[in-house]
């Protein structure tokens, strides 16, 4: 019997920053004996059809997936977003980074079944939106490359200019306190070694 296709069936996980206050490629950093990034495609893989790497370094590929580069380069994860949403096949897409270890699949599947029509739809969490988990529509992609044109590449500035649904997690228990902690610097690190 064949698969069941999803209503997001890729997901992109953005790699291409240059982890300047880390000093090296955080997604090959390893944690409990993985890589971040490793972490994030094992919880990923479950909800998806497809998981595709946004990155510019060849190393990603020995984690065995379709790799794509920054069709712009130099911008952050805006150029990540832009790049996934110009090669995806499908209307909407998953959206994460590379440095979120501790998520987990069943918040990948809840924020899927949240997503309903909008153009974009992200978990809040103590009133922030978190931009780096959530779905995105092909829609998106005209008015996402007219922003990056301006000189818009703020996340929080870009994403507001969309139909964009916010759904809160705050007290949902598939969101836990270390569920949104990333690692940006040597101290992240630190911390989410004590997290495990």
């Amino acid at each position: 019997m064949s698969k069941k296709k999803k209503i997001v069936g890729i997901g992109y996980i953005l790699a291409g920053g240059k982890s300047s206050r880390m000093g090296t490629d955080k997604g090959f950093l390893v944690l409990n004996g993985k890589a971040i990034v490793q972490h994030v495609i094992e919880q990923i893989q479950p909800a998806l059809d497809k998981v595709i790497i946004v990155s510019d370094n060849p190393h990603y590929q020995k984690f065995g997936l379709e790799i794509i580069g920054d069709l712009i380069k130099n911008i952050g994860p805006a150029g990540g977003i832009y790049s996934a949403l110009n090669h995806a096949s499908s209307n909407q897409i998953f959206i994460v980074s590379c440095d979120v270890p501790f998520i987990n699949s069943a918040a990948v599947n809840f924020m899927i079944e949240a997503s309903k029509q909008s153009q974009i739809t992200l978990p809040q969490h103590e009133n922030k939106i978190e931009p780096l988990f959530g779905i995105y529509s092909k829609q998106c992609l005209p008015q996402w490359k007219k922003n990056i044109q301006q000189g818009i590449i703020k996340l929080q500035s870009l994403v507001s200019q969309f139909d964009l649904l916010k759904v809160n997690v705050d007290n949902n228990t598939l969101f836990d306190k270390s569920f949104f902690s990333n690692i940006n610097t040597k101290t992240d690190f630190e911390n989410a070694i004590h997290e495990i």
